[in-house]
């Protein structure tokens, strides 16, 4: 309720103050206020018809204009443009054309009508409506991003049990192998003749028990392992992992600090596994950039930092991003008790960062993020750069036109003033080259024959203003009559009623 009193206050102003009511009938202010309520009802239900009914009654009181621009704005927020409303917009111009010429012509004043319904009609208009799609946009932004996410939950969810999968499967190889070991040397001991039968049946269930345990082992890892999921990379070192990548070609550079001899066989592994993805993914989406491999140990962490350049040309073939690789990171790294953060640097690489303790332990703290955010915060100042453009350049056209229709206005109603302490000098019966060089070197296109007593018979009448200046203003007109070569007549036609 107070927003709909304080609009109507702001529409209503105009209409209002004092010095606007000059010229205009005493009635026009009344009908003007009705106008204004009538739109206001109107405007939530048919918010173009409102807007389109104003800028039709701006033709006879140009006082509209303001209250016409809020209410353009608002329809243009509410509802996209269709065919009647452009149908309705012809319609003000023809009923705008029509007025003056019935009150007499006026072909300044149906100029700055026109400027009026463009620049507080149709900008408004154009503005509230990019503001609705703007708006719109937004929100199919934000769905889309729901719904990706929903389905990056999926993905990750899916990563991580690959990624669980080839930890069993590192398990498997790691135990099994321990385990085959045992059953080995059970077995030589179930052989061993200088044992007690005792012993060697003591070795022999001993060995059973492990070559069942390996058995079972096999069953279960075999249960959680998924078809899809690529074998762990060979080789026991990060170092021979980045030697090979060399040798295929890719221009990867290692530097290692620190001993990491003593780190627990997972925490070293998904160190490993971090390197690997890191350089598939650069090999993938920045094939020939160049490809730093950073391993320092300091205490007891190990930071792992993989960081590939710009692709010196982007590749022939858009490569999809899955995201699994990195979520099956993330998950390992926990799963090690580390923290992994991944992400695109300003100058177009990327980078990944992996902290992993060197024993198993408490969970590692995350840290600051040493990449950029990249969120909403980033899609609201865009749109923000946005609006401030789509405001600014409506603006800038719109002084730009006022400017220039002023400049021409003012050149006019200069070349075409005649003082009124001159005029008075005029004296009728002068001779025509007597006066000339009083008179303005161009006529007023304002006659208004109309609001004076009617020309001498015979005679030729010019027309003079009696103001000059940048905005339009009600002035009277100068009629000087001539016959014969000699002014016959002088008159005060006043502005119309």
């Amino acid at each position: 309720m107070l927003r709909m009193i304080s609009l109507a206050a702001v529409m209503a102003a105009p209409l209002l103050a004092g010095p606007l009511n000059e010229g205009l009938p005493v009635w026009i202010t009344p009908l003007s206020l009705l106008l204004v309520a009538a739109a206001l009802a109107l405007h939530r239900s048919r918010p173009s018809a409102a807007a389109l009914g104003l800028l039709a009654a701006s033709a006879v009181d140009w006082r509209l204009l303001p209250a016409a621009a809020i209410l353009s704005y608002q329809a243009g927020r509410r509802e996209p443009p269709a065919t009647s409303v452009l149908a309705g917009l012809t319609g003000v111009l023809a009923f705008g054309t029509a007025v003056p010429l019935l009150r007499g012509p006026n072909l300044y004043g149906w100029l700055v009508w026109i400027t009026g319904v463009i620049v507080l009609g149709l900008l408004p208009a154009l503005i509230g409506s990019f503001r609705r799609l703007q708006a719109e946009l937004v929100q199919a932004g934000w769905d889309r991003a729901a719904q990706l996410e929903r389905e990056q939950r999926i993905v990750a969810d899916q990563a991580r049990l690959q990624e669980r999968a080839r930890i069993a499967q590192d398990m498997h190889d790691s135990l099994g192998h321990e385990l085959s070991l045992v059953a080995l040397r059970a077995g030589a001991l179930e052989l061993d003749g200088t044992l007690t039968a005792e012993q060697r049946a003591a070795a022999s269930e001993v060995r059973a028990g492990v070559t069942t345990a390996a058995d079972r082992l096999g069953e279960i890892i075999g249960l959680l392992r998924d078809d899809d999921t690529p074998p762990r990379p060979a080789g026991d070192h990060i170092g021979a992992l980045v030697d090979r990548a060399a040798a295929s070609g890719v221009p990867v550079v290692l530097t290692a600090t620190g001993d990491h001899g003593d780190v627990a066989p997972m925490q070293y592994r998904a160190a490993q596994r971090v390197v690997q993805e890191a350089l598939t993914n650069a090999t993938k989406h920045a094939p020939a950039a160049p490809v730093r491999v950073l391993v320092d140990r300091t205490g007891d962490e190990m930071t792992v930092t993989v960081h590939n350049g710009p692709p010196p040309c982007p590749p022939a073939e858009r490569v999809p991003h899955g995201g699994r690789g990195l979520t099956g990171l993330g998950e390992r790294v926990g799963l090690a008790g580390g923290v992994l953060r991944a992400g695109p640097l300003p100058d177009g690489g990327f980078q990944v960062v992996a902290r992993l303790p060197t024993r198993p332990g408490p969970v590692l703290e995350a840290g600051p993020d040493p990449l950029p955010p990249v969120g909403p915060e980033t899609a609201r100042r865009r749109a923000r750069r946005g609006l401030v453009l789509a405001v600014a350049l409506p603006t800038l056209l719109t002084a730009g036109l006022a400017g220039t229709l002023m400049a021409v206005y003012a050149h006019d109603s200069r070349t075409s003033h005649l003082p009124p302490e001159r005029f008075r000098e005029l004296v009728v019966g002068a001779g025509r080259d007597e006066v000339a060089g009083r008179l303005p070197e161009r006529q007023a296109p304002e006659h208004r024959d109309e609001n004076g007593p009617p020309p001498p018979s015979g005679s030729a009448c010019e027309y003079y203003r009696s103001t000059a200046g940048f905005l339009p203003t009600p002035f009277d007109v100068y009629r000087l009559c001539f016959r014969d070569g000699r002014l016959v007549a002088k008159d005060v036609l006043p502005p119309s009623r």
